[in-house]
């Protein structure tokens, strides 16, 4: 009797709690490095808008973007940022441009189980045949994990730069996102649309605009000791509870209808 529940339990899945999850808004803040390339119609003559350091130096001659604005709301005031707005200007002059390239870094956060942080990547890339004057995109920040975080204490292994390489020789934006995505946790931007705009004074740059959303997460982690026993502990009560009542409908069952020879016996009777 003690036996079949736990029988039950272990083969039907789920017994042992190996992974959970639970929802979080994360903490994010976008941390004004970026790298945004504007490809042309002259191959040899890019618009390349960099805060990086490693490689701002050796693209300075191609770096022609006066002006870039950023604004990040808070729109349900509960101390965390909803929503980034990113736009930047470039000067092409005559050319068009037709592909655009955009990577922000942001510090990232997660604190309801376990104390995470990281520096985390967001990559786009879009492109228009016909070229434009601006281009919009939306888009939703979300978080990607390979394995399950811990329940409890801090977690610091991937709160390092995402931009490793020191030298411009040793950069390449394939082995820098290829890099990056050896990690167990990352960040990647989804739910994408982009329109571009047509038309363009030869005088007036061309705009990126971005609206980036930071969404709800739901994060899987490892559970403690005691909400594995918890659980388990919660299935076999349940079982144990059924297979007794299942036991004793099939006990009078069989008595009752005489399936078995048995005798009935009333112990505040007298016999005779």
């Amino acid at each position: 009797m003690f036996t079949i529940p736990f029988y039950v339990a272990y083969n039907t899945q789920g017994f042992w709690l190996k992974s959970n999850t639970y929802n979080e808004q994360p903490d994010v803040h976008f941390i004004y490095e970026y790298l945004v390339m504007m490809e042309t119609d002259d191959i040899e003559a890019p618009v390349i808008c960099t805060s990086f350091q490693s490689i701002s130096a050796a693209v300075e001659e191609y770096n022609s973007c006066p002006i870039m604005k950023v604004r990040e709301d808070d729109f349900n005031k509960d101390g965390k940022y909803d929503k980034l707005y990113f736009e930047v200007e470039g000067l092409v002059g005559k050319r068009n441009v037709y592909e655009i390239t955009v990577v922000l870094l942001f510090d990232y956060k997660l604190r309801s189980h376990s104390e995470f942080q990281m520096q985390s990547l967001g990559w786009i890339q879009t492109s228009s045949a016909l070229g434009g004057g601006r281009v919009d995109i939306t888009g939703d920040l979300r978080l990607y994990q390979r394995a399950p975080l811990g329940h409890k204490g801090r977690d610091l292994r991937y709160n390092t730069t995402v931009v490793t390489a020191k030298y411009p020789h040793e950069y390449t934006l394939f082995k820098l996102l290829s890099g990056y995505a050896q990690r167990n946790m990352t960040t990647r931007i989804e739910n994408v649309y982009s329109v571009w705009t047509r038309g363009r004074d030869t005088e007036k740059p061309f705009v990126v605009g971005l609206e980036l959303g930071y969404p709800e997460e739901i994060v899987k982690y490892k559970p403690g000791t005691w909400q594995v026993v918890k659980v388990a502990w919660l299935q076999y009560l349940a079982l144990f509870y059924l297979s007794v009542l299942l036991g004793r409908k099939l006990k009078h069952f069989i008595l009752d209808n005489r399936l078995v020879h048995n005798v009935r016996c009333y112990p505040w009777k007298k016999l005779t």
